[in-house]
């Protein structure tokens, strides 16, 4: 069984989707200058900045390859996110539980297998708008919760994404994603857990390396 096909009903399938949209709007953008200073700026130019961007190169599809955005998608994702405190979380308590060597092995594809994942939808962009609509001091950690939504050029409802932001080495960091009350890293971490229960800590570093290959012979063929 594919990881990312562990949650089967149809309801987790379409939060997966929504989120890897926002992914896209998020991640799918130049990596100059996407880290903002925390004493210049304050959260919500951050985040507007990095969507504004998104949303530039997601709508210039003719002109970029998939190469391109798949580089983008991973310097954004390494520069804007912090990859420690995601995929600390992530692996929840298994962490621990894991020798020095699946650690390490861990480290090496966990951004692979994220940006297999987010870039393999690529055409899910169709011309949304993001829009800013409030931050909020978090009483955790100090993050501020950036409230967005993202308008669809067919109508409809708009889709509310809360995205949590935290200074950390003085500058500011995503450090998830949350869609509808739908936490990103809380997706992952259900499934991630799902195979490290069937399959063990080096049965789930196999099936991610195996994700991370199939996909990308996916984008070339």
């Amino acid at each position: 069984m594919k990881i990312i096909g562990i949650v089967a009903r149809r309801s987790v399938a379409g939060r997966r989707r929504i989120i890897a949209l926002l992914a896209l709007l998020l991640f799918t953008i130049s990596a100059a200058n996407v880290s903002m200073s925390a004493e210049n700026s304050d959260a919500g130019e951050f985040i507007r900045s990095l969507g504004e961007r998104a949303v530039s190169v997601l709508g210039d599809k003719e002109n970029t390859t998939f190469a391109e955005r798949e580089s983008a998608f991973r310097n954004i994702l390494v520069e804007g996110f912090h990859i420690k405190t995601i995929s600390r979380f992530v692996l929840g308590r298994y962490w621990k539980r894991a020798t020095e060597a699946q650690r390490q092995a861990y480290d090496d594809v966990f951004v692979d297998f994220i940006v297999r994942v987010y870039a393999s939808r690529f055409d899910s962009y169709n011309g949304e708008i993001f829009e800013i609509l409030q931050t909020v001091e978090s009483d955790i950690d100090g993050d501020t919760i950036v409230r967005t939504h993202i308008l669809r050029p067919s109508g409809g409802d708009p889709v509310g994404v809360d995205y949590r932001v935290r200074v950390i080495d003085g500058g500011y960091r995503v450090v998830d994603v949350n869609v509808e009350g739908i936490s990103m890293l809380h997706t992952h971490r259900v499934e991630f857990a799902s195979v490290i229960k069937r399959k063990g800590m080096d049965g789930f570093l196999e099936e991610l390396r195996a994700q991370v290959e199939a996909r990308g012979e996916s984008a070339v063929n």
